[in-house]
């Protein structure tokens, strides 16, 4: 079964969009998820890129209308946030265990959902536990361990796996070393993913 990295980063406005569909697309076309959560502005400040979409900005307004027209699109609910951006790192901490014992996507799904649907922002307590809920799992097993600091070394060990991959920004996907950028991107990811050959390198 063919496989394909997504990396996300919590906060990222245009994921949503992305992991409302990503996990119906997958199985459909019979892709496994390897799912990365990973820190976003670390791997920026590697790469002297500034905040993305400035406060007050023509291109931050754009950003949100943009996002209500491709959700209609889409046929997804969608409600814009009260804030933002969000603090998302202690989410992210959380999704990286999830993603070592398997739950990282109805975590992510749900965490989403909440911020995107009912203004349940990622990063509060109520967001983290009904999502962690809805996976299935404990908070007052699984936050004590997304706060060790083993978990907190392993996420900042995704920065330097993100820029091998030349990722720059969330949602990315990579597929046999090939590298898509952008929810717009989620489709050709997921054709790249069903056409990779035995040996897995694109292009072979």
């Amino acid at each position: 079964m063919a496989t394909m990295e997504i990396w996300l980063e919590y906060a990222s406005t245009y994921s949503y969009l992305t992991v409302a569909r990503v996990g119906a697309l997958a199985r459909e076309r019979g892709v496994t998820l390897d799912w990365q959560p990973f820190f976003l502005p670390p791997v920026r400040d590697k790469q002297n890129m500034g905040f993305p979409f400035p406060d007050e900005s023509a291109k931050t307004a754009y950003m949100w209308r943009d996002l209500e027209r491709r959700a209609k699109r889409y046929g997804l609910p969608y409600r814009r946030p009260e804030q933002y951006p969000v603090n998302s790192l202690q989410t992210i901490r959380v999704a990286l265990v999830g993603a070592r014992e398997g739950w990282c996507q109805a975590f992510t799904e749900e965490a989403f959902r909440l911020h995107w649907t009912e203004g349940v922002l990622i990063g509060t307590d109520e967001n983290l536990e009904r999502a962690l809920r809805h996976a299935g799992q404990d908070s007052a097993r699984v936050v004590p361990i997304a706060s060790s600091p083993e978990n907190k070394e392993a996420l900042k060990a995704q920065t330097p796996r993100a820029l091998e991959r030349g990722i720059f920004g969330s949602p990315s996907f990579v597929v046999g070393g090939e590298l898509f950028w952008g929810d717009d991107r989620l489709e050709d990811a997921i054709e790249c993913a069903c056409s990779m050959p035995m040996d897995g390198v694109v292009g072979a």
